[in-house]
């Protein structure tokens, strides 16, 4: 009975090994991912990139990677939550990184107007302006405050430029 376990044993990892596969390169899992986008298959694309992130955290590519999840899941996905994950994730992992200040704005876009979570925006809008009171975006980021939770119907635009407003109170 010992002899058929130390033979089975051996044969069974093998077999676990082999059946798991190789790891695939970084650039494998790139190209993976950017083959299925070219051929808008978007959940196996955001698959490729979830995989490409967790097997190379370290990767210089890293953040732009979930960057793009987060337009993935929500642009053609509609996953509007797994969108915010994302850009959390970014956010969290490589605070330095250029993806950071568009991927915060993303947060409180996608609460405030995909997922209707208006507290959880207005958290996120607050936290940016604390962070980036001067970025372009924070005009965005304050209009987007002024009318959280309100229809779009509701809210008077003002689409006039500045000179045809001065021509018209003439």
């Amino acid at each position: 009975m010992k002899l058929g376990y130390r033979l089975v044993l051996p044969l069974l990892v093998t077999v676990l090994i082999i059946g798991c596969g190789e790891k695939l390169t970084e650039e494998q899992l790139q190209a993976n991912a950017l083959d299925f986008e070219n051929r808008e298959q978007w959940k196996q694309a955001a698959d490729m990139y979830e995989r490409l992130v967790k097997a190379y955290p370290k990767s210089p590519k890293a953040p732009e990677t979930l960057y793009r999840l987060g337009v993935i899941y929500a642009n053609n996905l509609k996953d509007f939550h797994k969108s915010v994950d994302a850009y959390r994730r970014l956010v969290k992992k490589y605070p330095k990184c250029d993806f950071v200040i568009q991927s915060s704005f993303m947060i409180g876009y996608r609460y405030a107007n995909d997922i209707k979570d208006h507290k959880r925006a207005k958290v996120a809008y607050e936290d940016f302006l604390k962070k980036w009171p001067n970025h372009e975006l924070a005009a965005s980021v304050k209009w987007e405050l002024e009318h959280l939770g309100k229809d779009i119907s509701e809210i008077e635009l003002q689409l006039m430029t500045p000179s045809e407003s001065k021509d018209s109170d003439n």
